[in-house]
């Protein structure tokens, strides 16, 4: 009995200590090292950092001249050279270019802004990713 009591006391300590970040945590999110400000803080949804999509495009280089959000039919659409990106509200269906991709976590609006898949934008421009579980941080170079 007191081997079992020690071994539950160990692995509730063990399990203590992993720190991750779940679903509606806040998430930092850095663009060559720099952190990216937002009104609307990044959050994890369904494993999928969200944050506000102009936030992220810009941080990655991309001017609002480049940038479309039509209120009426819900869609964004983001051109950076010969990169375009095309993701709509509630649909995990985006097209990268000419290929159609689906999204683990669709574009949704929370408080007034248009929340969009960090890794999925970043890597569609040709980002690398990076993903620190213990900082609940994001890491994109470009």
């Amino acid at each position: 009995m007191k081997k079992i009591a020690l071994m539950l006391f160990m692995l509730i300590l063990l399990v203590g200590n992993v720190c991750f970040a779940a679903d509606g945590e806040a998430v930092t999110v850095y663009v060559n090292g720099v952190k990216v400000e937002t009104d609307v803080p990044a959050v994890i949804v369904s494993d999928t950092t969200m944050i506000p999509f102009r936030a992220i495009f810009n941080a990655l280089g991309i001017s609002d001249e480049n940038i479309v959000w039509s209120e009426k039919s819900q869609h964004i659409e983001a051109r950076d050279g010969n990169n375009y990106i095309f993701m709509a509200i509630g649909s995990t269906g985006a097209i990268v270019n000419n290929s159609l991709i689906t999204l683990n976590t669709a574009p949704y609006i929370e408080n007034g802004r248009t929340m969009v898949p960090v890794r999925f934008v970043s890597e569609a421009l040709g980002a690398l990713v990076e993903w620190d579980g213990e900082k609940g941080s994001v890491y994109i170079s470009r």
